[in-house]
């Protein structure tokens, strides 16, 4: 399938390019990518830049889950395989996940649950774990950057379509479907909040450390401020 022109639009209003070449790109060497990063970002630590990262990455997990949702689609690459590219809008140095749409799958509504595993562990844990072999951060700053995001989607999906996202919470929940990792990460980070909950309220026990970025402030909702 072509990847239609109007879901381009719409992924590059979520910091997704699909097709098209990052001019400033992201080197795909991790130890050179921290550099890199560090240099974007402004700040002199490691860790600080990778969480960066995964703030900015958890655009791109959302859009999976958007993608899967509405349009029987997603991305079936691995984390690797993606680009980064370093964008300025509205003065910030940000990243944008660049992508090509031969990685484009579609999917019978059955399958979406194989999909939410391939998106949670050889995208993003792996990812992780390919920066955790360089820097000292614990996963848990990471997840909750990346898991920020999808609460929000759910809980707008919650308005539109209270079963469908009671399906899908139902299943981010269960640790058995995080397999291989331990845990569920949605299930540490969400507790006993519900959805709404979770974006109108402090829901993370871990800062982003964005708060140590220049032009940058401590978030509403950080949990050290």
């Amino acid at each position: 399938m072509a990847f239609p022109n109007q879901l381009k639009i719409r992924m590059a209003s979520q910091a997704v390019a699909v097709d098209r070449i990052a001019s400033n790109a992201l080197s795909r060497n991790i130890e050179l990518r921290i550099e890199e990063m560090k240099s974007w970002s402004g700040t002199e630590n490691s860790g600080v830049a990778v969480s960066y990262f995964f703030r900015q990455y958890a655009l791109f997990v959302s859009a999976q889950f958007e993608l899967l949702t509405y349009h029987n689609g997603y991305f079936h690459c691995a984390g690797e395989e993606l680009d980064f590219n370093r964008v300025q809008n509205y003065g910030f140095n940000l990243l944008e996940a660049h992508v090509s749409s031969v990685y484009f799958k579609e999917i019978s509504p059955n399958e979406r649950f194989e999909a939410f595993h391939h998106i949670l562990h050889r995208q993003t844990a792996e990812l992780m774990d390919s920066f955790r072999q360089h820097v000292k951060i614990s996963p848990l700053i990471l997840w909750d950057n990346v898991l920020g995001s999808l609460l929000w989607f759910y809980a707008g999906l919650e308005q539109r379509n209270p079963r469908r996202a009671a399906e899908d919470l139902e299943w981010l929940l269960d640790a058995g479907n995080w397999v291989p990792m331990k845990k569920s990460h949605a299930a540490r980070l969400l507790g006993d909040a519900s959805l709404r909950q979770a974006v109108s309220s402090p829901l993370r026990k871990t800062c982003c450390l964005y708060k140590e970025l220049p032009h940058f402030d401590t978030c509403t909702f950080c949990p050290q401020p």
